[in-house]
């Protein structure tokens, strides 16, 4: 055997830089006090300059993590610092793996490591290990030295049962390193969903600079979803978190008896609520913390993520359709083999059995939470609709248009009473057919010739809950599928009825339904155009009133199918997709 030289400078150096955050780095470190059976551990980020804002990048000078668990006497303390502690320093449960965590963290943010601890009495031993002169010694070492002031005053104020542990990360690199707001604002969610099961369960008190205390944040809000019972992805608003799966155990390996838990929940839909409240959208995706890297798997080994928002391997696809889904996936130690952990604690590879097994059993549940997020969009735009059509009747309310345009000559009386009978007639044989297609889209069988007040205003409206629509419907079906068609009748004057399923019509509604402004002016303009044809069936006494419904019924139809046509060949040319600079 032929003994090989350690490089222990660039060892240290590599380690330090396998991807660590600040936050994942401190957690690392957390982790030990953690371990050491501490119920309360304070963090405490010290400034370079006080008169600095917290806002500014490069000042920060040290961070300090202090914990009130059981310690380490000179020797514990030696064998924390070794590179790989021995296995035997880890029981079963351990939240450690690699004996490497609080080594190349402390190291991924400064060039100095401190260690102050005891086991009672207060016997504290401080030892000290710098990059800097391991890399100029070219030997991995610690120095033990006395106590400072400094070093007291910590003891005094937060272990005064003379045990537990300081440690102290000095030296801190000013390249590019975050700000004291950015790093404990991060801190505040990520230590609240990593210890999340500690905080919760086992009366962990963690708080940043004294004055920060850490609540425990569950990334799937379980307790909610119990509240609000199962997800309905067929009819789901967006507005609750719902259960897709209950907490249920998946073997990974029936012959070892290696077993898992998963849950899996469906979190609110944060444009729903811009109808609810001001800025209602922004105050849920922070609440509930959605966006593009927060939806997917969160891994809990031991009960600490080791893994946030995990796409494992692919399974959950890279789509905003799946921002609202949550899943955890509980394991201990003995599944460490099905899930290839790394030394920051921050990600894992599934092993082949391991991904069959969670990919087979959330197939169902990615199809529920895509589906969901889509009804609640639909939902979403129906309610956008409906707003912009509410705000054109109540414009449109008190307007009048002119009786008769400059130029046209005003009819006999028996002339003007035989259309208007004329128009009445017809437009009673149309609301049969109005009623019969309205309540066929229902399920539901009527006598279109005999309707009730309900009935009818349903027929032509196809919103009877709504008092605000009073002249411009959107309603489902329009006789021959045209864009619109007028109706008239004695209470309700000249009104249209606006197919929202004609491709034009879903061109403003849908793909431009952030345009208010453009739905109402054109939910306006085919007022005018009911308004204008009523009118000429009533005004026009030199064409005859059958000639009169055929051709300006065959303009309808033609304009629609004009539209429906030029939608179909420039659907990538017409706006929301449209670019000015194109």
């Amino acid at each position: 055997m032929e003994e090989l030289k350690i490089n222990p400078g660039r060892l240290i150096f590599g380690l330090s830089r396998i991807g660590y955050t600040t936050s994942s780095a401190l957690c690392d470190i957390i982790d030990n006090s953690v371990r050491a059976s501490a119920n309360k551990i304070h963090l405490i980020v010290k400034k370079e300059r006080e008169d600095f804002s917290d806002q500014r990048k490069n000042n920060i000078s040290q961070y300090v993590i202090i914990d009130n668990g059981l310690g380490m006497d000179d020797q514990g303390i030696r064998n924390a610092l070794i590179l790989g502690s021995s296995d035997a320093d880890y029981e079963d449960s351990s939240l450690s793996k690699f004996g490497l965590g609080m080594k190349s963290a402390a190291f991924s943010q400064g060039d100095i490591l401190e260690i102050i601890s005891s086991k009672g009495g207060n016997e504290f031993n401080k030892f000290t290990l710098s990059l800097t002169e391991i890399i100029s010694k070219d030997t991995y070492f610690a120095t033990k030295s006395d106590l400072n002031d400094e070093d007291n005053k910590l003891i005094a104020e937060f272990l005064l049962e003379g045990k537990g542990t300081i440690i102290r990360i000095k030296g801190i690199r000013k390249n590019n390193h975050p700000s004291v707001r950015n790093t404990i604002t991060e801190l505040k969610t990520k230590i609240g969903a990593i210890y999340y099961y500690f905080i919760e369960n086992n009366g962990l008190e963690i708080s940043i600079n004294q004055d920060i205390k850490i609540e425990a944040f569950d990334p799937l809000f379980t307790m909610e979803a119990d509240i609000n019972g199962n997800l309905d992805e067929n009819n789901w608003d967006g507005e609750e978190v719902k259960w897709i799966e209950k907490q249920q155990e998946l073997t990974l390996d029936d012959e070892l008896g290696i077993k898992i838990k998963i849950e899996i929940t469906q979190l609110p839909y944060p444009p729903i609520f811009k109808f609810k409240e001001k800025g209602g959208d922004k105050r849920i995706r922070e609440k509930y913390n959605i966006g593009s890297g927060n939806y997917g798997f969160y891994v809990y080994r031991n009960n600490r993520l080791i893994s946030w928002a995990s796409q494992l391997d692919g399974i959950m696809p890279l789509d905003q359709d799946f921002y609202s889904f949550r899943a955890r996936l509980i394991i201990g130690d003995e599944a460490d083999d099905f899930f290839n952990i790394d030394v920051k604690k921050s990600h894992i590879t599934l092993s082949e059995e391991a991904l069959q097994v969670i990919n087979d059993f959330v197939w169902d549940a990615k199809a529920k939470s895509k589906l969901a997020w889509q009804s609640a969009n639909i939902y979403r735009k129906s309610i956008l609709n409906r707003e912009p059509n509410e705000l054109a009747n109540i414009i449109i309310n008190d307007f009048n248009q002119t009786e008769l345009l400059p130029g046209d000559e005003l009819i006999s009386e028996e002339d003007a009473l035989e259309r208007m009978s004329l128009i009445k007639s017809d437009m009673i044989a149309n609301l049969s057919d109005f009623a019969k297609m309205a309540f066929e889209d229902k399920g539901e069988v009527i006598d279109e010739n005999n309707l009730t007040p309900e009935q009818k205003e349903y027929a032509i409206t196809g919103d009877i809950k709504n008092p605000n629509l009073k002249k411009i419907f959107r309603v489902t079906s329009v006789l021959d599928n045209h864009l619109w068609e007028p109706y008239y009748d004695t209470d309700l004057g000249t009104c249209v009825r606006i197919n929202k399923y004609h491709i034009f019509a879903r061109l403003i509604y849908e793909k431009n339904s952030e345009n208010i402004g453009l739905q109402i002016i054109f939910d306006l303009m085919l007022l005018q155009f009911a308004e204008a044809e009523v009118y000429a069936y009533k005004n026009i006494g030199k064409y005859k009133y059958e000639e009169l419904m055929t051709i300006l019924k065959e303009f309808r139809r033609i304009c629609s199918d004009f539209l429906a046509n030029m939608c179909r060949k420039l659907e990538n040319d017409l706006p929301p997709n449209f670019k000015e600079n194109d």
